[in-house]
């Protein structure tokens, strides 16, 4: 049951309908630092389920670098679709027309072949995805948040919180002014670098939180809709549907490429995945983009390579760094303070299997689902692993009753949360050398025989941990991890006997046949 906060009390007042009930007091005061995605859309979630919502963002805009050409492009799966709708937003219907973000369900794959001619392989999948650049994707969650009632403030840091009291003190970037903010729950929402979660570390509320940072490079470039940048003489894959993503990739370099549509489809946005180091040799050495991405690209017109190189070599257009694996460690946050971690700054990760935004907005899912049992109907709030306890959460003050929120929210979300960090780290093959193709081989028979026992037992057994989580099924994180583990176990044992069956099958069909 969802309790309205600001905004609703105000559209009865402006009504006038004195017949109606007087809505239910606030829950508490929220603040949020951070406006990227799930803060934005913590806000409007927060603000919905009752709480006074203020949010701070460093930015002097609100979506940051908005107008920044390179920007990068989130894919949404249907783990974070799910998260949206779970929080009242559709993707599709609320954010499709003014973000131009794409629906796609198709992804081709592109081998090499020795001649260096491209050998498409096209993978259809039954639930789509939404392609978005962040920026968009922030603009319209900040939005969608405004108009619920939350205030919005730009240009505004967390410099302390005092943890004792619950004020948070913020700092106006331009003019240095500072702010009080008391707050009954503190949502630090502020990235791999989070001034929340190193405020609490120094605090001794937090950690030691365990940080890697990545080893691979990336570079993007805006290119026209990649019908329009094929070679010429390329028919390989003009089948494939227009709403579709590209993946290329070059073995001998270890670098991989992702192409997405962007814009309603109107053009591509070109990221090339390189090992630590080697963008930055590039951009020393500009004469080698042409060849590097003639290789990367075998597909590609001349035009487009031309258009691709310019665009690295210009200054503005920096190599950055995949990201930062986090695990924050007792807690995501602080319970017993009121502050609480979403997103890059509790469990922030490498974008090795694609799931840093789709596990933050399912977070922000978690923490209303969390608001519900603590303040819904019943006042039933189920605690991990220990049944059910009943509180009457309205008899608490608002302090007590954020607690006793974020109590919740660390149950329910902090394994999930290390799990798919874990998963993250370990990447595509288990190691990190994390491009799709270099799997080693042990990893490859591993993953080919769980799918091969997944079609002979007819969906029986589950397919591999790692197909599941990038697909974004709607199992728990915890869950795919302990599948993963037990895979390691049972892949080469079933491999072995598959083989011995099929061996010793092929023994008797010649012994009944020639004997």
């Amino acid at each position: 049951m969802a309790r309205k906060g600001t905004s609703s009390s105000k559209k009865n007042a402006a009504g006038g309908d004195s017949g109606l009930a007087d809505p239910p007091p606030p829950v508490g005061r929220c603040l949020i630092v951070g406006g990227g995605p799930a803060g934005a859309l913590a806000a409007k979630t927060l603000t919905e389920r009752g709480y006074d919502t203020t949010l701070v963002e460093s930015y002097p805009h609100p979506v940051g670098s908005t107008e920044k050409a390179h920007a990068y492009v989130i894919a949404v799966n249907p783990r974070g679709i799910r998260a949206l709708r779970r929080c009242g937003v559709d993707p599709f219907a609320d954010m499709k027309d003014e973000t131009g973000g794409v629906e796609v369900s198709t992804y081709v794959r592109h081998g090499t072949e020795p001649s260096g001619r491209s050998f498409p392989t096209v993978i259809r999948k039954d639930d789509p995805s939404f392609l978005v650049r962040r920026q968009k994707l922030t603009a319209s969650l900040l939005r969608i948040a405004g108009e619920a009632g939350a205030t919005i403030i730009c240009g505004e840091r967390l410099v302390d919180i005092d943890f004792d009291d619950r004020v948070a003190t913020t700092e106006h970037v331009a003019s240095g002014k500072t702010t009080q903010r008391p707050y009954d729950l503190l949502l630090g929402a502020d990235g791999i670098a989070s001034p929340t979660r190193t405020l609490l570390e120094n605090a001794g509320l937090l950690g030691p939180v365990r940080k890697e940072p990545d080893d691979v490079e990336y570079q993007v470039a805006i290119l026209p809709h990649w019908r329009r940048v094929l070679h010429p003489d390329c028919v390989d894959h003009t089948a494939a549907p227009e709403a579709s993503v590209h993946t290329y990739a070059d073995r001998k370099s270890g670098s991989n490429a992702i192409v997405f549509p962007i814009g309603n489809m109107e053009a591509c946005l070109a990221c090339v995945i390189c090992p630590s180091g080697r963008l930055g040799h590039l951009k020393k050495h500009k004469e080698e983009y042409g060849p590097a991405l003639k290789t990367l690209f075998p597909n590609f017109s001349p035009e487009a390579l031309a258009s691709m190189c310019h665009q690295f070599a210009q200054e503005d257009n920096v190599p950055t760094t995949g990201g930062t694996c986090v695990w924050a460690q007792p807690a995501l946050g602080s319970p017993s303070s009121g502050v609480i971690l979403v997103g890059d700054s509790g469990h922030g990760m490498w974008p090795a299997l694609g799931q840093g935004c789709n596990t933050a907005l399912e977070s922000v899912a978690v923490l209303a689902d969390a608001v519900e049992a603590v303040c819904g109907s019943g006042n039933l709030i189920p605690s991990s692993g220990a049944g059910v306890r009943e509180v009457d959460a309205w008899s608490k003050t608002s302090g007590e009753r954020s607690r006793l929120i974020a109590e919740e929210y660390q149950g329910l979300r902090h394994e999930d949360v290390l799990a798919i960090v874990d998963m993250s780290f370990g990447g595509i093959g288990g190691r990190r050398i994390r491009g799709a193709q270099n799997a080693n081989m042990m990893y490859k028979l591993q993953v080919l025989t769980i799918m091969l026992l997944h079609k002979l037992t007819f969906g029986i057994v589950p397919p591999p941990a790692l197909i599941r989580v990038m697909a974004g099924d709607d199992v728990p994180f915890a869950t795919l991890r302990w599948q993963q583990k037990v895979e390691q176990v049972v892949a080469l044992p079933a491999l072995v006997a598959m083989v011995t069956a099929v061996a010793y099958g092929l023994f008797l069909l010649v012994r009944w046949k020639y004997f």
